[in-house]
């Protein structure tokens, strides 16, 4: 808009110029070039916002790396279509599918240095659409509005050190049709769990992710589908141990605590594939497992207050220690 603006105030200043002294056909051909040039730049403009800037996976891997736990990009396994993006964001990767119009994934390394920064940053909701993907598998604002689903993020806004990034994690393709409750509850407690260990341990990488395992899938107005369940593994390097939070994407507020392998065999994705057998096979004991009821024991009752106060107290007190101790 700015440049539209100077061909306007240029071309007008040369016309009061020019006009008296020309003839009628030469004013006309002047007119008739600043036409042209407003034109050519709005179909420049136009052509330019259409744009899309599809990843290989070896530029994705380039760019966005250091994200993915030794560097290895999530392999697909299932036969079912997904139509896979690679996008590389400022401080997360995802691997977004044209047929679901959400991420499958969601990878970030988090560092204790950039939790304590992000911490300090407020946020500001800035729900915008991916321009670089392609209109036909994007999906938009106007998909998300008048439904009983928050937009809730993959790579959430808390872990973001920078305005960049936390711009950036407010782009639809790391966002997914969530369970209100969900969302603010459950969801929102895996998200500060990872925060947590990410303070003990001076670092971890996370992978959040969804899975349609359901024979039919509920859709926002018959685009964008919404994902049956959701996960959130986090792998340790100090400890060379990985787990996965795995949950219902729904009013329950009950997650089970899986290994990278079963995580593998359900979703059809295996997550980190460079991880060793024995870490990919073993669950790590990650914070609330054992408080938690997983949603196959339907006899488990769900942890009353005092229960999560003290599961709480006891991560806190954990964190304390690690940076009195570090």
């Amino acid at each position: 808009m700015a440049v539209i603006g100077i061909i306007n105030i240029y071309f007008s200043h040369i016309a009061q110029i020019l006009i008296k002294p020309l003839s009628k056909a030469k004013t006309a051909f002047v007119i008739g070039i600043k036409v042209a040039l407003l034109l050519a730049y709005a179909t420049n403009t136009v052509n330019a916002s259409n744009q899309t800037f599809i990843e290989t996976p070896d530029s994705h891997l380039a760019n966005c790396g250091t994200q993915y736990a030794q560097a290895s990009l999530p392999q697909v396994t299932t036969t079912k279509p997904i139509d896979l993006y690679y996008l590389c964001f400022d401080g997360f990767a995802v691997g977004y599918s044209g047929v679901t119009r959400t991420a499958l994934w969601s990878a970030e390394h988090l560092t204790r240095e950039r939790i304590e920064v992000a911490s300090t940053l407020e946020r500001e909701n800035q729900f915008h659409e991916e321009s670089r993907l392609p209109n036909s598998v994007k999906s938009s604002l106007a998909d998300y509005k008048k439904v009983p689903y928050d937009r809730g993020h993959l790579a959430p806004n808390a872990d973001m050190a920078t305005r960049e990034q936390q711009y950036d994690s407010f782009s639809l393709a790391n966002i997914i049709p969530q369970q209100p409750d969900n969302n603010r509850g459950i969801w929102r407690e895996l998200e500060s769990q990872a925060r947590l260990l990410t303070m003990r341990y001076g670092e971890v990488y996370v992978v959040s992710g969804t899975a349609y395992l359901t024979q039919s899938s509920k859709s926002l107005r018959g685009r964008v589908l919404v994902p049956s369940h959701l996960y959130k593994v986090i792998y340790v390097p100090t400890l060379q141990q990985a787990g996965v939070y795995f949950l219902p994407n729904d009013d329950s507020q009950r997650v089970e605590v899986i290994s990278l392998a079963v995580l593998n065999k359900r979703v059809g994705i295996v997550v980190m594939p460079s991880l060793a057998n024995n870490i990919q096979a073993k669950a790590m004991a990650l914070p609330l497992a054992g408080s938690i009821p997983s949603p196959t024991d339907k006899a488990a009752p769900k942890a009353n207050a005092v229960e999560v106060i003290i599961q709480l107290f006891k991560a806190f007190a954990n964190w304390l220690m690690a940076i009195f101790t570090s």
